[in-house]
């Protein structure tokens, strides 16, 4: 018997001083108590997170219960295209909670956390601490849904869609298809649908099809075209929408003696304009069919043939981002024994240098002609993306690549070509949007269904590109595609009537 009382008097004080060890120690997470701190809801709000999300993504937390478990687990699903390194939380505690992230006193809508990785949010009240490990997934809910078709005007050519980088909107310019007035005009959807940037169609006539369209910092407009009634006939011309008005860009129409076909223009951060195109004029300041730059700087404007690339080229096409312009070009025919190599130019600090010059893919058929599939575009990181047409793997292929800073070099995206279901060829039309998370959306015109257009992405963890999805039962050209910082994507293009048609994507 004595035997048993020790022992039995031994294991009450054990459990005793284990109970009066646990109490003690505030870095012990204590979830029986009825009293443990909570977080009581848990979301991200529009209100809160302007640049980044379009609406609000809140989960309830009332009702989740806290004993028995080392962590609650806290899931909040957001788009896949939000961008989830600064967002600020808005939540709420039961009476007396303090919360802290690493330490750091978190303060509801406005302290913010990186949630590309899960967060622990640890809740104290006095002694008691709850660890709520909060993590955003990936909503699997966003489609595309069709915005009010334009019906006030026709298009003639390919319309061109950006995104305003402050109020989110996407703006949509184009030439006009009406009778004797083939001018630009400029749109945006708004809440309340489409609205004319201005009054509608202003400036000169425009040669051909040849038009362009950029957004500053600042979000306003501007718009590159060649012009038919400048003092050399299809001259550059650039305006931009000041001041409630559209004006001529350095004051006055067509900038330089050139007829400027397959023009482009990008407006970078510190203001400059950088415009590139194909000269058509043997009546001109350079030589026909050359790559003329043009640079608008300090108020005034200046073109040249850069120094590296003097051959005769059959298009070209550019893109810029806050720092940097991009221009792709093809040669016309044979250049040092290769046909069709396309090249890659970059203005950066009033430079140009050559990053890709006369290329061809190894194993590309040497009689196999890519003219006219180019494209280039700018991520929002800066990373430089181009996409051409070749059958190195075998039959032909549009293959997309972007420039890896770390090597030096340009990798394939997606380590192949794009896996489009069908062989493409120079009517096939792929357009190219990086959201700011990373991740990269194609819209292209699936030539084997009626041209209707599709999409996919590059699923960021399996760098994979996801399943073919169709966005609309309507043929489809000069397609567009553009994401907000929110995280909502669009997608333009004209139909079979001329029409512009947008869907939204969220």
């Amino acid at each position: 018997m004595k035997t048993m009382k020790s022992l039995y008097s031994f294991v009450v004080l054990a459990l005793t001083a284990l109970v009066f060890t646990a109490c003690s120690d505030s870095t012990n997470f204590l979830y029986q108590d009825v009293d443990a701190p909570k977080i009581l809801s848990f979301g991200f709000y529009e209100e809160d997170n302007p640049e980044f999300l379009s609406s609000d993504h809140v989960v309830d937390l009332s009702g989740r219960i806290v004993s028995g478990t080392s962590t609650v687990s806290v899931d909040v699903p957001l788009p896949s295209t939000v961008d989830k390194s600064s967002l600020i939380a808005r939540f709420t505690t039961s009476d007396g909670a303090v919360v802290k992230v690493n330490g750091v006193e978190q303060t509801s809508q406005s302290t913010a956390n990186n949630f590309k990785i899960p967060v622990d949010y640890i809740v104290s009240k006095g002694s008691l601490n709850v660890r709520y490990a909060v993590t955003v997934t990936k909503g699997t809910n966003m489609k595309w849904l069709e915005a009010p078709a334009f019906a006030d005007l026709t298009v003639f050519g390919d319309p061109v869609m950006k995104i305003n980088p402050q109020t989110h909107e996407p703006y949509v310019g184009f030439k006009v298809r009406t009778d004797n007035d083939y001018r630009p005009v400029v749109i945006k959807l708004t809440d309340n649908g489409w609205e004319y940037v201005g009054s509608g169609p202003f400036g000169n006539k425009i040669s051909s099809s040849y038009f362009d369209m950029d957004l500053n910092a600042d979000g306003v407009p501007f718009v590159g075209y060649s012009d038919n009634t400048a003092s050399t006939s299809g001259a550059l011309t650039v305006q931009d929408f000041t001041n409630g008005t559209w004006q001529f860009t350095g004051g006055s129409a067509g900038v330089l003696n050139a007829q400027s076909n397959y023009l482009g223009i990008a407006v970078l951060a510190n203001g400059e304009i950088v415009g590139a195109q194909v000269n058509n004029s043997t009546k001109s300041d350079y030589v026909r069919r050359t790559l003329v730059v043009s640079n608008y700087k300090d108020g005034g404007w200046t073109s040249q043939t850069p120094s590296m690339l003097t051959n005769l080229v059959y298009m070209s096409n550019v893109a810029g981002g806050s720092k940097a312009a991009y221009v792709i070009s093809i040669n016309r025919g044979m250049v040092s024994g290769v046909n069709c190599g396309y090249n890659v130019l970059k203005y950066e600090n009033g430079e140009w240098t050559a990053m890709i010059l006369n290329y061809l893919e190894p194993g590309n058929t040497p009689n196999f002609n890519n003219i006219s599939t180019i494209g280039v575009y700018v991520a929002p990181d800066e990373t430089p993306y181009i996409w051409t047409l070749d059958d190195a793997s075998g039959a032909a292929a549009i293959r997309m690549k972007y420039y890896d800073s770390t090597t030096d070099s340009w990798l394939t995206l997606g380590g192949n070509v794009l896996p489009l279901g069908f062989a493409p060829d120079r009517h096939t039309e792929v357009a190219l949007a990086v959201t700011n998370d990373g991740t990269p959306y194609i819209v292209y015109n699936n030539l084997a269904d009626q041209g209707y257009p599709y999409f996919m992405y590059l699923d960021q963890e399996t760098q994979q590109w996801s399943s073919p999805v169709k966005i609309a039962d309507i043929s489809a050209t000069g397609l567009s595609i553009g994401f907000a910082k929110t995280g909502v994507g669009y997608v333009t293009f004209t139909d079979d009537s001329s029409k512009v048609r947008i869907f939204k994507y969220e």
